[in-house]
């Protein structure tokens, strides 16, 4: 008998897909020895992608000092990880097009402020938890919402109107609640099927439940990470973000909420990047 989660993705009208391009990165994330001539090569055969690239490269997002014109020196400008990163970035956001009830520029600028701060707070954990996963887990950390909107849309909007995004646990009460599946486990499936490494696809299933024995650092830092942009949104100061961090994510992680205040008062500087990358 299919699951709840299967008829969801069957219901979806059309999969998202990634291009060659993007598949190939993802292989590559958390090694150090990517092959740049494939990365260039793959690239280059994607000239939409390769356009998009260079402009996010060209951005105020990454402040790079002078113009880059070919894919070869955004590597050199920006660094392999970071163009990694970048081309999953891209390849991703554009996977989903015309969700019903969705604002997407508002929805990608969200994600990037939240993988932006998951890849600063990684760096604090002292080695626990590799950046660029972190910042990969973070942009992805709600793509299965655009997945149930797609899906049920009218279900979606009910949800929508429900939730106050007060902590990053209680949308995914709501959606079991209505639908009997929650958009982290959507987003885990899609992450498989994505072949996402499964320390990315780990964090997408239980950044919204630090506490539980399956969440892995990864997403506990995922949570911290939504947890800031979800208190900015409702326009909490600084000192309030800190003290409304979950203890359990903090304790795992060996970090204090006092080492993030310099990462919550970021978040107006990201948010203005975030604008140049959509």
């Amino acid at each position: 008998m299919p699951t709840a989660l299967d008829e969801l993705f069957q219901n979806v009208p059309q999969l998202p897909s990634l291009p060659r391009a993007v598949t190939d990165l993802i292989d590559s994330l958390g090694k150090e020895d990517a092959n740049i001539d494939n990365v260039v090569d793959n690239l280059s055969h994607d000239p939409n992608l390769s356009a998009r690239v260079l402009r996010i490269a060209n951005s105020s997002f990454y402040g790079a000092s002078r113009k880059v014109g070919a894919i070869d020196d955004a590597i050199a400008m920006i660094g392999l990880n970071a163009l990694r990163t970048l081309v999953i970035a891209s390849g991703v956001s554009s996977a989903f097009k015309n969700i019903p009830h969705v604002d997407l520029k508002a929805f990608w600028q969200n994600a990037l402020v939240v993988a932006g701060l998951a890849k600063r707070i990684a760096r604090r954990t002292r080695g626990k938890v590799n950046p660029e996963f972190a910042y990969t887990a973070g942009l992805m950390y709600r793509m299965g919402v655009l997945m149930i909107h797609a899906a049920f849309p009218t279900a979606a909007a009910t949800i929508a109107s429900e939730c106050k995004d007060i902590t990053v646990g209680e949308r995914n009460a709501i959606e079991r609640n209505n639908l009997r599946v929650c958009h982290a486990q959507v987003g885990e499936r899609l992450a498989t099927n994505w072949r996402f490494p499964e320390e990315i696809v780990t964090a997408l299933r239980w950044y919204a439940d630090p506490a539980d024995g399956n969440a892995s650092d990864t997403a506990r830092v995922v949570t911290l990470a939504a947890q800031i942009a979800l208190d900015n949104t409702h326009g909490r100061h600084t000192d309030e973000i800190a003290a409304h961090l979950p203890q359990s994510a903090l304790t795992a992680l060996e970090i204090s909420a006092d080492e993030l205040i310099d990462d919550i008062a970021s978040v107006a500087d990201m948010q203005r990047d975030a604008a140049s990358f959509i």
